[in-house]
């Protein structure tokens, strides 16, 4: 059961990957290089905390449930400060376009959602 759950964030991690690939090659064929680096952070900004979290939750796994659920809101936390200090640091950057890094933000972190509402086995 563990291996199916690990098994199973990897594959959102990866179609999360996959999504981030697409819109960035999207945004720069239709819309330019400003658009596409803006939608690549933007997706950058949602893959990476929730890249962080999937390893601590794996690596959490196996351990007595106090543990666990102690690294859960730790690994939780930590993300959502991740997630928090990247925004600042790609909002310092120069000719960063607030629409399209929000869409890649948005964009990606839906993968997760979606995943759970289309595969019954999650």
């Amino acid at each position: 059961m563990t291996t199916d759950l690990t098994a199973a964030v990897g594959r959102i991690l990866l179609i999360q990957a996959a999504v981030l690939a697409v819109i960035f090659l999207g945004g720069w064929v239709w819309f330019g290089w400003q658009v596409a680096r803006s939608v690549g952070y933007g997706g950058m900004i949602a893959l990476i905390p929730n890249a962080y979290f999937a390893l601590r939750m794996c690596r959490d796994r196996g351990k007595n449930p106090r543990r666990i659920i102690r690294g859960f809101y730790m690994g939780e936390a930590v993300k959502l400060i991740l997630t928090a200090v990247l925004f600042v640091l790609v909002f310092r950057l120069p000719e960063i376009r607030f629409m399209p890094l929000f869409a890649g933000f948005v964009a990606v972190l839906g993968v997760f959602w979606f995943a759970l509402l289309l595969d019954n086995k999650m």
